[in-house]
C-alpha cells in the first residue's frame, strides 16, 4: 500500500494539492475533517477542538481516528498531518511507510490565502495568523520537513502550482507500481 501524507503551514497549499489527488482519483482522507467533526459535536471552534482533542486522546489521536477512514485501496493520500506522531500512528497501524510530503509556501501568501478562503477558524489579523503558526509549529509540525521525503514549494500561479502537485503524484504512482 502507499501512503502519501501531505503536510505544511496554514494556507501552504495542502487542499490544492488534494483535490489533485482526488481528480487523478486517489482517495483522500482529511484530518482537518476529524477536528471539524469533533468541534461541532462538542460546539466549540475547530481551533479549540484540535487543542481539546490532543490534549485529551494525546499526539495520535486524529491519526487513529482517520485510520478509521481508511478505504481499501493500493494507494491512499492522507491530508493534514501535524507531527512525527501521527506519521508514526500511521505506519504502525498499516505496516508500511509513509511517503511524507511538505508543502511550503511564503508568509505573506498564506495569510493572503487564508484571509480569502473564508472558513470560520481563519485567522483575520496578522497576530491571529502567526499564533496559529506558533501554535502548529508546537504541535510538531516543524519537525515533519526534516522527516520529508519531498518538498514542494507554493510561490508561483495555482496552475503551476497543480503542475508540481501532478508531476510529484504521477512519479510516485509510477514508482509504487515498478517491480
Amino acid at each position: 500500500m502507499l501512503v502519501i501524507v501531505i503536510t505544511g503551514l496554514p494556507g501552504s497549499g495542502k487542499t490544492i494539492a488534494s483535490d489533485m489527488a482526488r481528480e487523478m482519483g486517489l482517495p483522500v482522507i482529511t484530518m482537518g475533517d476529524v477536528i471539524r467533526e469533533e468541534a461541532s459535536r462538542e460546539n466549540i471552534s475547530p481551533s479549540k477542538a484540535s487543542i481539546v482533542l490532543r490534549l485529551r486522546g494525546g499526539t495520535r489521536f486524529v491519526a487513529d481516528r482517520i485510520l478509521q477512514k481508511i478505504p481499501r485501496s493500493d494507494v491512499v493520500v492522507i491530508d493534514g498531518a501535524r507531527s512525527i506522531r501521527e506519521i508514526e500512528a500511521i505506519e504502525d497501524a498499516l505496516s508500511t511507510k509513509v511517503v511524507l510530503v511538505y508543502i511550503v509556501a511564503p508568509w505573506r501568501q498564506r495569510f493572503e490565502r487564508l484571509l480569502s478562503r473564508g472558513r470560520s477558524d481563519d485567522p483575520k489579523v496578522i497576530e491571529d495568523f502567526l499564533m496559529r503558526d506558533l501554535r502548529e509549529l508546537r504541535y510538531g509540525l516543524g519537525d515533519l520537513i526534516a522527516r520529508a521525503d519531498y518538498i514542494l514549494v507554493n510561490d508561483s500561479s495555482i496552475e503551476e502550482f497543480k503542475d508540481r502537485v501532478r508531476k510529484l503524484l504521477n512519479s510516485l504512482l509510477t514508482l509504487n507500481n515498478a517491480p
